[in-house]
């Protein structure tokens, strides 16, 4: 009867063991998905000198060779107001989002204006999403990131 019990343990062991390395697998997939979205984003907004039509075209043909996901009305909202507590800027204006009905896919973009310089830099979420029946809605983490500063050209 003593190793039945000591069999079990072990059994159970394994199984706790497998289900943690199977979670931070999906986790770490999810994450690099996301994190990939970001940089494509920020290159192309930055490829194209700031926000507009081609850009959001681009960016929609590239998430959609990916396979991220779409925004299915249940996805996290974009905050209207994104604050920093330091650095001389105000991050201001939602761009492209949930919140503005135009997002096919589940990302923000905001345009900040840069109080330094003439110019303008964009802030990029995307969010991390666990496809799990009951608490998928629940499982969704941001992923940030900044354009560098695209200046504005003033003609003399």
């Amino acid at each position: 009867m003593r190793e039945a019990v000591g069999s079990a343990f072990i059994v159970n062991l394994i199984l706790i063991f497998i289900g943690v390395i199977s979670a931070l697998l999906i986790g770490s997939i999810s994450y690099s998905k996301a994190y990939k979205i970001k940089d494509r984003i920020i290159y192309t907004i930055e490829k194209y000198d700031g926000w507009s039509d081609a850009t959001k075209n681009e960016i929609d043909k590239q998430i959609n060779a990916i396979g991220y996901k779409l925004n299915d009305g249940n996805s996290s909202k974009c905050p209207s107001i994104l604050s920093r507590k330091y650095g001389n800027y105000d991050s201001k204006k939602l761009v492209h989002g949930a919140n503005l009905g135009v997002n096919q896919y589940n990302y923000c973009v905001y345009e900040n204006d840069y109080e330094s310089a003439p110019g303008k830099y964009y802030t990029v979420i995307t969010f991390m999403t666990f496809d799990i029946p009951l608490i998928g809605g629940l499982l969704q983490f941001p992923v940030s990131g900044e354009t560098s500063v695209i200046y504005e050209v003033i003609d003399n």
